[in-house]
């Protein structure tokens, strides 16, 4: 959806112009002007695998189903620095539980998915389309976690695939990395109810581990462990930036600092946006002013 009107001939397409808004108002637009039963989102730096529909959407034939989606992979073609931002993401020693989006694992249910990969019931987005389009970025983790309540399932099927053109490292993929753990901070804790949340406060206590880690190092008594513990985590990070520079064709070398630097810049974010609550929202752009006590909606 652009900002401006657009004409692309011989295209069998109704163009919305949006205006300026950021990409979450322009879900909502485009979803209220449509009658189509599934909403089906990507970004404008990735395209789809030419299955990527029709596996998704198979799906919906269960009632229960409100949404589905897969993997955002690194897009063929980008850069050597772009690759190696892929490989940062598809290390599980970043992204854990969440690795499914950056790389084809086993179908299954999920708590949410990524808006740049999701298909969606149109009523349930709509039902709650001003909650989650305050936050930009994290409304697609909003939208999951109003759309799947009262048991209606999330599907994560590794063959709706569609490639994602990353962001280069350091700066862009840092910047990116940044406001995904404000987010997060917020998150945690203005609106999270599960229990399950606080494994992402775990960069945030790496970031202020740093300081004990120093504290150690002064200490003749406590160097010893203090240097096993860097020690074991450079070799955790060594290990990691090989395995996943292999499979993405990166150098392992800017792999490896951007690990680091990725588990230092999300946990500083996330201290920043738990710190900060509703001030950090809404960022530049937004068209709608947070609600900081934001819960989820009654059924």
């Amino acid at each position: 959806m652009p900002d401006a009107p657009l004409t692309i001939d011989g295209a069998r397409l109704h163009v919305i112009a949006s205006g300026p808004v950021l990409p979450n108002r322009k879900r909502q637009i485009a979803a209220e002007a449509t009658t189509s039963e599934i909403l089906a989102f990507i970004d404008d730096d990735a395209y789809p695998d030419p299955d990527w529909l029709a596996n998704a959407v198979r799906h919906f034939s269960d009632p229960d189903v409100v949404g589905a989606g897969g993997p955002a992979v690194t897009a063929q073609g980008d850069t050597p620095r772009q690759r190696a931002s892929g490989a940062i993401f598809s290390s599980a020693l970043v992204t854990a539980t969440t690795r499914h989006r950056y790389v084809a694992e086993a179908q299954r249910d999920v708590e949410a998915l990524a808006s740049c990969n999701l298909l969606v019931r149109r009523d349930a987005f709509l039902r709650d389309a001003e909650a989650s389009v305050r936050y930009w970025p994290g409304e697609d983790i909003l939208l999951c976690m109003f759309a799947a309540r009262d048991g209606a399932r999330i599907v994560y099927d590794p063959t709706a695939l569609v490639y994602h053109h990353r962001r280069a490292v350091f700066a862009g993929h840092l910047k990116q990395v940044w406001a995904y753990g404000r987010f997060r901070g917020f998150f945690l804790r203005r609106l999270s109810t599960s229990r399950s949340d606080a494994a992402y406060a775990v960069p945030a206590a790496f970031v202020l581990g740093h300081g004990l880690l120093f504290a150690a190092i002064a200490q003749r008594r406590w160097r010893f462990a203090a240097g096993f513990i860097v020690g074991l985590y450079a070799a955790l990070v060594a290990w990691e930036a090989v395995r996943a520079a292999r499979a993405e064709r990166a150098s392992s070398w800017l792999v490896a600092a951007g690990i680091y630097l990725t588990h230092l810049t999300y946990g500083a974010g996330t201290l920043v946006g738990w710190l900060c609550g509703a001030a950090a929202w809404p960022r530049s752009g937004a068209v709608t002013p947070p609600d900081a006590q934001l819960k989820k909606p009654a059924a």
